[in-house]
């Protein structure tokens, strides 16, 4: 089970479960047990507003990320395209030399796009 969050959530879900058969067992020996249902209400509205703040501060890193990633590919594609265009073929051969080098630049840069795309 390595890498699984089984062994940290475990013994709290079976702790919980206890603590829930124990209390349906006083409950059904006729002791009433309340809990003031406004004290939950205030902590558990605090607490989802902080979870969404902190769910769009993470939001606005990746999607920051994902433009600084764009920009890079976009400007390793234009400048491997301005290399194609501009470095002159001293030879007949050049070509065939400077063709498989350009298609490994596209492959890598075609699969970073289907990684990232939205």
């Amino acid at each position: 089970m390595r890498g699984s969050i089984l062994p940290a959530v475990f013994p709290r879900a079976l702790l919980c479960g206890v603590l829930g058969i124990l209390i349906s067992i006083v409950h059904i020996g006729g002791i009433q047990i309340e809990i003031p249902a406004l004290g939950n209400v205030v902590p558990s509205v605090v607490l989802g507003l902080l979870l969404v703040f902190r769910t769009n501060t993470a939001y606005e890193r990746f999607w920051e990320g994902r433009k600084a990633w764009g920009d890079l590919i976009n400007t390793v594609r234009n400048l491997a395209r301005q290399i194609w265009v501009f470095v002159e073929e001293q030879e007949e051969g050049d070509h065939e030399k400077k063709s498989p080098e350009s298609k490994v630049i596209g492959r890598v840069f075609r699969c970073d796009e289907a990684t990232f795309a939205p």
